[in-house]
């Protein structure tokens, strides 16, 4: 699920156990104070808007891979002016332990890389310790695998 999607049903939930809770207080005569259940929802909402977001860390790898892959990406990726890494389609991120995860990339027809670009992206990419696929189709890829592949521990698919 995006991030855009996750916000809207999250703000549909939380208005619809607003109303909830208010009507059941309301027809039990419960002498709950307003600022009571503004509190309540006010923590509720916290909370859940603390788990709906990626790990600043995840998406700061992210964008310094999108900066050395460079041109086309770069371009695409700036123009959406996302605030959180896990809008961008080629991103999918996951909910591990109440934390927003970044686990696929999908980064196919780029342009060229050398291999020694492709050791330093790897090593970045390395940072994300739950990605589980890497999409580079179509890049035209030069030279060997990078030697430092198996940097990524918890890689899948490639």
């Amino acid at each position: 699920m995006k991030y855009s999607n996750l916000i809207s049903f999250v703000s549909i939930l939380i208005v619809s156990l607003f109303e909830t809770i208010t009507a059941y207080a309301i027809s039990n005569n419960l002498k709950m104070k307003y600022s009571n259940l503004n509190s309540f929802v006010f923590i509720l909402i916290f909370s859940l808007f603390e788990t709906i977001t990626a790990i600043p860390n995840d998406c700061k790898v992210v964008e310094e891979v999108i900066n050395m892959i460079g041109n086309d990406l770069q371009k695409t990726y700036k123009n959406l002016n996302k605030i959180n890494c896990c809008d961008f389609r080629q991103i999918t991120c996951k909910n591990l332990n109440n934390q927003i995860v970044v686990t696929e990339i999908k980064f196919n027809n780029y342009k060229n890389h050398s291999n020694q670009d492709m050791e330093k992206i790897i090593s970045q990419l390395a940072k994300l310790p739950h990605l589980t696929t890497l999409e580079m189709a179509n890049d035209r890829i030069v030279g060997e695998f990078p030697n430092n592949l198996s940097e990524l521990k918890k890689l899948q698919k490639l």
